[in-house]
């Protein structure tokens, strides 16, 4: 029977007691740099990796939860392959980025008497930057998949390098490319619809403030007093929109983390060996039908 990842992992987080106030913590938490990553993997890959071996159980109680003692190595460990499997494609998307913002820069220049020079380059610049970025784009979706199968094999050994064993990572994805693939559309739809909520919120938003801003001044120039109160008034409300974006984003990779660990139980978890052992599924299967003594 096929599992239903995204009904199943949603059920496993909204029916865990406390689950908004955890996915909020961590949000909160995630404002700190690498430190809320490493919190944020330990916590959630702790339990996808608890489903990966058919132990069903809510959210820990705590976000620190440190019951099986490797929290902390677990995070650190899934924070390493996470920068090393984003390091290309984002190296690739900050050079076409940058190249893009050299076209503003030799625009000014091409004020100047090498304007005609200068609007070429900057031309050239532009359309090899935005093809970069849209390269490095590209590759940060491919890496996701390979990633995420990184994630659950150092959880699973608790160590680094079975997240780095390649042709392993490989021979589990190809052993069920569908599945993953349906986690997989289920991120990039969840992504999308939060995209789109955000936009269209931030666009209500400003445009809100506008129209409070014009009234406030009766159609005329709005006094300091009414600009201060409005700029306090949309900065909080900018910080409580950024926190519940985050907030957001916090529960989708916990429905992402939890989907990839039953994808990964498919695997018959509790009985792999060493990391650099066959998986049951490679094994080959014992011979059928009556087996004679040899004379």
């Amino acid at each position: 029977m096929q599992i239903k990842y995204f009904q199943t992992a949603w059920n496993d987080v909204k029916n865990s007691p406390g689950w908004f106030g955890k996915m909020c913590l961590l949000a909160l938490v995630n404002f700190i740099p690498i430190f809320g990553s490493i919190v944020t993997y330990g916590y959630l890959y702790g339990w996808a990796h608890e489903i990966a071996w058919g132990v069903h159980q809510p959210m820990p109680a705590s976000i620190f939860s440190n019951d099986d003692g490797k929290f902390w190595r677990r995070g650190w460990f899934l924070f390493v392959i996470s920068f090393v499997f984003s390091l290309i494609p984002s190296v690739i998307t900050y050079i076409g980025t940058s190249m893009q913002g050299s076209m503003f820069y030799a625009s000014l220049y091409g004020l100047s008497e090498n304007a005609p020079m200068a609007s070429a380059g900057s031309a050239a610049s532009a359309g090899i930057g935005a093809l970069l970025y849209l390269v490095g784009m590209l590759l940060a979706l491919v890496v996701t998949i390979p990633m995420w199968v990184a994630f659950m094999r150092s959880a699973i050994y608790d160590r680094l390098s079975p997240g780095f064993q390649l042709g392993k990572i490989w021979s589990m994805m190809r052993k069920d490319t569908g599945g993953i693939m349906r986690i997989f559309g289920m991120n990039l739809l969840l992504g999308l619809i939060l995209s789109v909520v955000i936009t269209v919120v931030v666009t209500i938003g400003v445009l809100a403030i506008i129209a409070v801003g014009y009234g406030a001044s009766g159609g005329g120039d709005p006094s300091t007093a009414a600009i201060a109160g409005i700029g306090g008034i949309a900065a909080l409300l900018l910080i409580a929109f950024i926190f519940f974006a985050v907030v957001a984003g916090m529960v989708i990779e916990a429905i992402v983390a939890r989907a990839v660990g039953y994808w990964t139980m498919q695997f018959d978890v509790p009985r792999w060996r060493g990391q650099d052992d066959p998986m049951p599924f490679e094994q080959m299967p014992p011979a059928s039908g009556p087996q004679y003594p040899m004379n």
